[in-house]
């Protein structure tokens, strides 16, 4: 016997660049308990300028301008998923939000989005499954990454699933049920789209540019030093941590120094491949997240060691395009699913939380169409 489920995932990541609408299917083998996931359409709705800005002033402004962020942000997300999905066609919406605040050291994680003013722009047609992370936080986890267990329950076969996202993060196989190593392992697209954006473009399209470029050995040296790399995992970052460790470092050298942006793009790519290789080296690794498109990064991931791409390189895996830019929205579907389906979507193994549990509030009424 098999349950079918159809599920809109959402997802906006660190870098703003789009909103993530993947519809996939779930469907479950009662018998074996088992899970198979297909994304079934996939689209990118892009973040307006005003709303990239907005978000980003956010941290410095009011109470009351948080309060009407999150319904104005999710009035624009419901009007995004009604022009480009059939509601009638979904059993359940699952929100993300957009992190804005991520502070689990002090207990506290903020996503911008009210699931219960989404449940009211669709005009209550579909539950929607909201606030994945703060549970996660209140129990002592780091409320990220959260994907592990979709990623160790739809792709099993893999040794290790790697986003490469704003930040890049690992999932990895581990011993038994429910266990599932995770962490953020540090910065990616938002360092390397802040470098690109200095010769007026949004991104290193193929990593062209980092190609070109020669690594400056003593920035490498400073970056890789950087002590959250040498902590033990579970761990996680935030856009604050850029502004207080990692650009700091980066100001600091070019105060005497004076390089082309194509070095500069060469030594962050080359410092973001091995933190990425001493935390996945010799692994057959599931590569997703718009890092996925960069063919320099994704080269230095596969070559062999050198003197500035360090650690056993992995066995890349990219799947489809789809999937490549989906899979994150895809994942969060289905951890919004085993919510509604009182099913937990959180182990401690990833997060380091104090249990197993079932993260999230769920708006409106759950009930599905396949059997």
């Amino acid at each position: 016997m098999a349950r079918e489920f159809v599920v809109l995932g959402m997802m906006s990541g660190t870098s703003l660049d789009g909103l993530d609408l993947s519809v996939s299917k779930f469907t479950q083998d009662e018998a074996l308990g088992s899970w198979d996931g297909v994304l079934q359409s996939y689209c990118s709705v892009p973040i307006p300028a005003s709303w990239q800005n907005k978000i980003r002033m956010l941290p410095s402004r009011s109470a009351v301008e948080w309060q009407q962020a999150g319904l104005d942000w999710s009035a624009w997300c419901s009007e995004c998923v009604q022009g480009a999905v059939d509601i009638e066609s979904l059993d359940l919406v699952v929100f993300s939000g957009q992190t804005v605040f991520h502070r689990p050291q002090l207990g506290w994680t903020g996503q911008l989005g009210n699931g219960a003013a989404l449940y009211a722009g669709l005009d209550c047609r579909v539950p929607v499954v909201c606030d994945l992370r703060s549970l996660d936080v209140a129990l002592g986890g780091q409320g990220a990454p959260l994907v592990p267990v979709a990623d160790a329950l739809l792709f099993p076969s893999y040794d290790a699933c790697l986003n490469l996202g704003g930040f890049a993060n690992v999932s990895h196989a581990g011993q038994g049920d429910r266990q599932r190593m995770a962490w953020d392992i540090g910065p990616c697209n938002l360092v390397l789209n802040h470098l690109a954006m200095r010769e007026g473009r949004p991104f290193d399209e193929d990593g062209q540019w980092a190609a070109q470029g020669v690594v400056q050995s003593e920035l490498w040296n400073q970056w890789m030093a950087i002590s959250y790399h040498h902590e033990p995992a579970p761990k996680s970052l935030g856009t604050e941590w850029l502004e207080s460790v990692f650009w700091p470092i980066l100001n600091g050298w070019e105060m005497n120094h004076a390089v082309h942006t194509t070095d500069l793009l060469a030594t962050a790519t080359a410092y973001i491949a091995s933190t990425i290789r001493a935390s996945s080296g010799g692994k057959s690794t599931l590569v997703t997240g718009g890092g996925g498109h960069n063919t320099t990064l994704v080269n230095r991931l596969q070559e062999a060691a050198s003197e500035f791409v360090r650690a056993d390189a992995l066995q890349v895996v990219l799947p489809e395009k789809d999937l490549i830019d989906g899979k994150e929205a895809h994942a969060f579907g289905f951890l919004g699913l085993l919510r509604a389906l009182g099913v937990d979507n959180v182990w401690n193994s990833a997060t380091g939380s104090s249990t197993d549990h079932l993260g999230g509030a769920m708006w409106g009424y759950f009930g599905h169409r396949g059997a």
